[in-house]
């Protein structure tokens, strides 16, 4: 059961594995230096623009979930106005549970859309010292995502449990 909890949620961040590390990147950039005969800086350039993609194509996947969360959340605070069966409090604390797990999945995904991750000062050329700053960023912006999905998909299954437990919905 612990290790089937460890996957589930990770005690480190979850985007963590995903990146390289700031050695590896650092090494990187030297290695293109060296190839290149570039300055550090401009070998920097090539690291930092990969991890700008990275971010790029992260805010792409994640997109569609932010609004589809916010449909959750309106869903789940309709089921909650809904009166279930009476003396039916299963379907009652499922629904309430969709709504705090939908809003907190909400939360994270934005927080993973409108995350910048790149260079530190947009506009100017990065430099080496912009490879920590994007890929630990970038870090929390898989955070978020993975957070904030998984806590929409449970509260997207605690409102099918409520609603299959007893919440029955008039429209007058």
């Amino acid at each position: 059961m612990r290790a089937l909890a460890r996957r589930v949620w990770p005690r480190g961040a979850a985007g963590d594995r995903a990146v390289a590390s700031v050695d590896t990147l650092i090494s990187r950039a030297e290695g293109i230096s060296r190839a290149t005969g570039q300055s550090a800086d401009e070998a920097a350039a090539v690291v930092v623009h990969d991890l700008e993609q990275a971010a790029n194509a992260l805010t792409t996947r994640t997109a569609p979930l932010v609004p589809g969360c916010g449909v959750l959340v309106a869903v789940s605070g309709l089921a909650v106005k809904a009166e279930p069966t009476k003396g039916n409090q299963v379907a009652e604390a499922f629904v309430s549970l969709a709504v705090l797990f939908a809003i907190a999945g909400f939360a994270f995904l934005t927080t993973a859309l409108f995350l910048y991750a790149g260079r530190r000062t947009v506009g100017l050329s990065p430099t080496v010292n912009d490879i920590g700053f994007a890929r630990r960023r970038l870090v929390r912006k898989y955070s978020s995502a993975h957070r904030g999905g998984l806590l929409a998909g449970t509260g997207l299954a605690c409102l099918i449990i409520g609603i299959l437990a007893g919440v029955h919905i008039n429209i007058h």
